[in-house]
């Protein structure tokens, strides 16, 4: 073939290629399988810019029809059954999302993802605003009443994404109006798939990815009861995704971790803001360990009460037995991409057939995907020594509450404390060399001088342990706390008078460290 033959049939394949690509925004992944630096490159997006130029043009109605949105030039698209979604959620209309956050989608910052989307966040960080592509609203035409279905029947337990609304705005832009799954700050984010072919960033960014995770040894402890409802749920979410044919989702994961210095117990000092553990006592949660401790209580409390829960998000508090205070949160984020003719040739191009690259069958994503998340982030060893971190208005009022005094914030209490100990410490000698100094004979050439006995003492009473929270106390996750129970009764000593008689008879006692009872 040559000539103007081989010309048109080159120009057929690029057209070919555009049409099947994602055109708003996945443009350069399909661009990357042409030969670099030829005249095909620019001829695809021009094509890709000619297609996109005519859908700006108008923009058809996903779902059938567009409705009128209470801000002007603004259209809501398939609301018949996302509005059943904001209705589950108790979420406001979408306009008023964007009035009480001031948000104006002109000023949208683009993200530094693969993608490349524009995304806003609201005040209350409980929603995210984000561009879609015209290959995310082909993807949601064909499964949206499917979508709301499964969103609205599973309320309590789905791991999916919510999509409040979809927005037209005056240029033609698209957007969504979705659930953040990550309310709090966090250090880092993590973007787990469970593939392992480019899926690595470092360790100094921010966002990470499945390669960095493993490296790291990081694990979610969530406790065994929640453990397997959230399996249950990501189980059924990727089964959802996988008859409807979409891959290359992710689970978006924020972790917090703190270790407890240990209180309340035998020799320790005693609790300001316990958080304690069924076989591993208490750790002292009164301390502000962090420029991210803080999340921890804002997410749990109000003031000194505790909020009401809240549907939008899944956020897990746990506490090891290693007095470890773990808070993750979670949940599935891009769901709106096929496995089409793009995803196709990208598995073909980057050899998915022989490796873990990202692009995969629907039904392989989805073992891939709960394989990973089943082994590698929901750890059930880690999670058999969990138990729920509970939060009551008590620890609302104190966890995180005081400084460390070793930081220096107050010098003049603590040079007090200095001079106290150090009068305590003379003090104390000074009494051990009278207690140690030879009584004086009664008459002169009397007895032998009698070398000082000290009685026989046994500690009288145990050290009472913390008793926790009340058992009918109702923590944040809705289960009552069983008090954690330190130590046993007090050590009690008693003699009979056969051992009484046998210790009068018995040689002087050497001076000896009092014996303290063992914890129970």
């Amino acid at each position: 073939m040559s000539g103007p033959s081989s010309m048109l049939a080159s120009r057929c394949l690029v057209f070919f290629l555009a049409r099947t690509a994602a055109i708003r925004n996945d443009d350069d992944e399909v661009g990357q399988l042409l030969p670099q630096n030829a005249w095909w490159q620019d001829a695809f997006h021009g094509v890709s810019s000619a297609l996109e130029a005519r859908r700006a043009n108008g923009t058809s109605p996903i779902c059938g029809h567009a409705t009128n949105m209470g801000l002007e030039g603004h259209l809501l698209h398939c609301d018949a059954q996302l509005s059943k979604i904001r209705a589950a959620f108790d979420v406001p209309d979408p306009e008023e999302i964007l009035k009480s956050s001031n948000i104006d989608l002109a000023h949208a910052e683009e993200s530094q993802g693969k993608s490349g989307a524009k995304m806003i966040f609201s005040d209350d960080k409980k929603y995210i605003i984000k561009t879609m592509s015209s290959r995310d609203l082909k993807a949601l035409k064909g499964v949206i009443d499917a979508y709301a279905s499964h969103i609205v029947g599973h309320a309590t337990d789905s791991e999916m994404m919510r999509l409040y609304a979809i927005i037209e705005d005056p240029e033609h832009g698209m957007w969504l109006i979705g659930n953040n799954w990550l309310p709090v700050r966090f250090p880092i984010t993590w973007d787990l798939k469970g593939s392992m072919v480019g899926r690595q960033s470092g360790a100094e960014k921010r966002a990470q990815k499945d390669k960095d995770w493993l490296a790291q040894g990081k694990a979610l402890a969530v406790p065994p009861g929640q453990r397997n409802a959230v399996l249950q749920a990501l189980e059924s979410d990727s089964s959802m995704l996988a008859r409807y044919n979409l891959i290359d989702y992710s689970l978006i994961v924020g972790v917090l971790v703190y270790d407890l210095e240990p209180c309340d117990g035998q020799g320790q000092p005693a609790c300001i803001s316990p958080i304690c553990h069924p076989q591993g006592g208490c750790g002292e949660a009164g301390y502000n360990l962090g420029d991210y401790f803080a999340e921890i209580k804002d997410f749990y409390c109000a003031e000194n009460s505790l909020k009401d829960r809240e549907l939008g998000h899944t956020c897990v508090g746990g506490f090891t037995q290693g007095l470890k205070v773990y808070f993750q949160c979670f949940g599935i984020i891009d769901l709106l991409k096929p496995y089409d003719m793009k995803s196709k040739l990208e598995y073909g191009a980057k050899g998915g057939f022989a490796r873990q690259v990202s692009a995969q069958p629907a039904q392989a994503y989805a073992k891939r995907f709960f394989k990973f998340m089943h082994e590698k982030v929901f750890s059930k060893e880690l999670s058999d020594s969990t138990a729920p971190l509970i939060f009551t208005p008590k620890t609302c009022g104190s966890f995180g509450s005081r400084q460390h005094s070793s930081k220096g914030s107050n010098k003049t209490v603590v040079m007090i404390v200095g001079a106290v100990a150090v009068v305590l410490i003379i003090g104390s000698a000074l009494a051990w060399y009278a207690l140690r100094k030879p009584k004086a004979a009664t008459e002169v050439g009397g007895d032998a001088l009698q070398a000082y006995q000290p009685e026989v003492s046994h500690y009288q009473q145990g050290y009472q342990g913390y008793q926790g929270y009340p058992g009918e106390t109702q923590g944040y996750q809705g289960e009552a706390y069983q008090s954690y129970q330190a130590y046993p009764e007090g050590y009690q000593a008693s003699w009979t008078d056969q051992q009484a008689q046998q210790a009068q008879q018995a040689p002087p006692m050497q001076p000896q460290s009092p014996a303290w009872p063992a914890a129970g």
